[in-house]
Order: structure tokens, then C-alpha cells, then sequence
């Protein structure tokens, strides 16, 4: 009895001489095999140039839909495939059939229709494939695609293509509204990442200062500028300056994660204290300079003033009771936030946009119940 050829080898036979229909039957077998490795082997499949001769859209799509077999999985390994890759086939193809999904389109995405045996075994016309589970996976999937490649083009042709290719309307749209989230710069994997810095301890402010700056949209989700560490005058520096939508400017100055927000008393910490008066300090030097500030910051007059500091999830029910009260003696004037509240906010956005943003059709006047 013939030895089974093992499937690297399979994968590179696929690339350099096999039909459309072997890539299928490899891709089936992948199935069969139903492992992390399967998924793989699938996903370089999905990502292979096969020879780089001729344009083999068609073999490149049957192996990404492939990647539907191991479920929401396999379309977020889908998204991080093309991330890696970063090629404009590999770009295209996955923000098409990623658009296609999270729109409930799966059935007009092209090569659904192929009638080849690892397509057929998917049962692309099932209605799971229009939950919420797979809509927002897809959806979420489609924002980091599109945010985190082709990082230096304005307009990314990879993604921009799908734009006018001859796709499911409301699968263009969702490219559209993704296209949206990168302007805005929303990213679920950042998001992961300042979770992961917020929840470690020992870290230095500079590195909160960073990674701030990198990905303002967490200090405020639609914010029209913001300035790291501006200039008031010659002494004063604040952290953070933001100049929203609607013109109205915020102070920001942060603290660490590890410094507590409040005393085991219920009365604000030290360090609180101190920030608090630093951000009242830059209000201040705003109102009472405000010609000089206006030239250098358009229309800033009386900032609203942010301190972050420490993590709201540690402090006890008597200590949540006094921040909030604290914050409401100062409403319109001054906020004191945790770390963590930072992250939930940006994490709703992102929730909501996913959730709402994606179909503005749906929700374009106001509720009448």
C-alpha cells in the first residue's frame, strides 16, 4: 500500500500543478483532519500566489472560504492570515468575503456558487452563517484587516477595490463603515493590548504616555486633534490636550495604572490630589492667558479637565460611592477616571460601531415606539 503523502507536501503540489478541483479535494481533506494544523495548511492555501505566473483569484477564494469550516476560529485566523501577508490579493480577497459575511451576503459572495466539493461540504446557504456570532466576529475581523494594512497608503487599494467591484451592495457598505474605523483608527487588538498594559504592574507613565499617543482614539473615540504634552505656557505641560468635534477642549493628565485613586478612608490619594490640582492648574493658565491660548488652540476657553489614575475595578463599594460623588461636585469642570474606564469606554465604541455602524440604513432617524 502507497505511504499517504503528508499535507505540506499535498499544499505544495496544490500551488505549483494542481486543478482548482485538487485544491478542493485537498481543502476537503483538511476538513476531515479538523485540527489547528488543518486550519493552517487551509489559510496558506488562502494566502499562496501558486506560482505567481497568473492570477489564481479563483483558487486563493475557494481556500479562504475554506477557512469557514472551523468556524468564527477560522474567519478571525482568516483576518490575521491577510494582516501577516499584507499582499493586495490577500487583502482583497479577505475583505471581500469578510464584507460578504458580516452583511448576511455570504450567498452572493461569488465563489460560494462554485460547485466544487470542499464549497458544497460548507452549506454556505445555512442560516448560522447569519448569526450574531458570525456577523460580529466577521465585522470585528473586517476593522482590523482594514485598519492594520497598508498602513502607509491613504487610500488602500487592497481594501478600496472591493469599493467598486461588482459585490453585494450592502457588502460594500460594510467595507465602507470599516473604512470609517480606520479613519477613527479603532482596533479590537489595541484595544487587547492596553488591557494587557493597564492589568500588568510596574509599568512606568511613559509607557502609558505612548501608547496613548499611538492610538489616541482611546482617550477619546471621535476627537477632532489631540496634542501630546503641549506647551502652556513656558512651565506648564499637560499630558494630553484634546480638541473634540464640537470644539470643546480637554485637559488630560494621567498618573499610573498601579497608584490607587482612593484612600482605604474614601478620601482621594495623594497622588489623586495632586494630579487633580496640576489639571486645574492647566485650566487655569487657559482662562486666565486665553488670547495668548486661543492663537495656539482655537477656541479653547475654559477646558474640561480628565485625570487618569489607577483602576476603577479595585476600589471597594464605599470607594466607587465617593468617586462618583467627588466627579459630581466638579461635573463640567472636572472628571477622575481609572484606567480601566478609559478602556470600557473605547471597548463600547468599538461595540457599538460594530453593532449599529455598519448598517446606518437601519437606523437613520429616531425611534418611535
Amino acid at each position: 500500500m502507497e505511504a499517504e503523502i503528508p499535507f505540506e507536501k499535498q499544499i505544495e503540489l496544490a500551488e505549483t500543478q494542481g486543478s482548482l478541483e485538487d485544491v478542493s479535494e485537498l481543502i476537503s481533506k483538511l476538513f476531515a483532519q479538523n485540527d489547528d494544523r488543518a486550519l493552517d495548511l487551509c489559510l496558506q492555501l488562502a494566502m499562496s500566489e501558486f506560482g505567481g505566473i497568473t492570477y489564481k483569484d479563483d483558487f486563493q477564494n475557494i481556500a479562504a472560504l475554506g477557512a469557514l469550516h472551523w468556524g468564527t476560529k477560522g474567519i478571525a485566523r482568516l483576518g490575521k492570515a491577510a494582516i501577516k501577508t499584507n499582499s493586495f490579493r490577500s487583502i482583497s480577497n479577505a475583505t471581500r468575503l469578510l464584507s460578504h459575511i458580516s452583511s448576511k451576503a455570504l450567498s452572493d459572495f461569488m465563489y460560494s456558487r462554485f460547485n466544487l466539493k470542499s464549497v458544497i461540504e460548507l452549506d454556505l446557504s445555512s442560516d448560522k452563517y447569519k448569526t450574531e456570532e458570525w456577523t460580529k466576529t466577521a465585522k470585528e475581523t473586517l476593522i482590523d484587516v482594514v485598519k492594520s494594512v497598508e498602513t502607509e497608503e491613504k487610500f488602500p487599494i487592497g481594501i478600496t477595490n472591493n469599493l467598486g467591484f461588482a459585490i453585494n451592495e450592502n457588502a460594500a457598505e460594510h467595507v465602507f463603515a470599516a473604512l470609517i474605523a480606520r479613519w477613527f483608527n479603532f482596533s479590537s487588538t489595541g484595544l487587547q493590548a492596553f488591557l494587557h498594559l493597564v492589568n500588568n504592574t510596574g509599568r512606568p507613565e511613559i509607557e502609558y504616555q505612548n501608547f496613548l499617543k499611538a492610538n489616541p482614539y482611546i482617550l477619546e473615540p471621535f476627537h477632532a486633534q489631540i496634542w501630546s504634552k503641549p506647551k502652556f505656557g513656558e512651565d506648564l505641560i499637560p499630558d494630553f490636550l484634546i480638541r473634540s468635534m464640537d470644539n470643546t477642549y480637554t485637559v488630560v493628565e494621567i498618573e499610573q495604572a498601579d497608584f490607587p485613586i482612593m484612600t482605604k478612608a474614601g478620601e482621594l490619594s495623594a497622588k489623586t490630589t495632586h494630579a487633580k490640582r496640576q489639571a486645574m492648574d492647566f485650566r487655569d493658565w487657559a482662562i486666565n492667558n486665553n488670547l495668548y491660548a486661543s492663537k495656539k488652540f482655537p477656541g479653547i476657553y475654559r477646558p474640561y479637565c480628565l485625570v487618569v489614575i489607577g483602576r476603577e475595578a479595585e476600589l471597594d463599594e464605599m470607594q466607587t460611592q465617593r468617586l462618583k460623588q467627588e466627579n459630581e461636585s466638579t461635573q463640567g469642570i472636572l472628571k477622575i477616571v481609572g484606567f480601566d474606564w478609559l478602556l470600557n469606554r473605547a471597548r463600547t465604541t468599538l461595540d457599538n460601531l460594530v453593532n449599529f455602524g455598519f448598517d446606518r440604513h437601519t437606523f437613520q432617524e429616531a425611534v418611535s415606539e
